[in-house]
């Protein structure tokens, strides 16, 4: 799947696994929030900090 907001590699959001398009799931967090990607059948594959240049 092709974002536009993120230049290079966007194996963060594919399964290692089963190679499936992982869903987005926002998690609030002390420091801020957090991104995961979760397999509906592996369960989560990535974090994903959109904010951490700007700490």
């Amino acid at each position: 799947m092709f974002d536009p907001f993120s230049p290079g590699d966007e194996s963060y959001r594919t399964c290692s696994e089963c190679g499936g398009d992982c869903e987005p799931e926002p998690v609030p967090t002390d420091d801020g929030m957090r991104i995961t990607f979760t397999c509906s059948e592996h369960r989560v594959h990535s974090i994903v900090d959109p904010f951490n240049d700007l700490r």
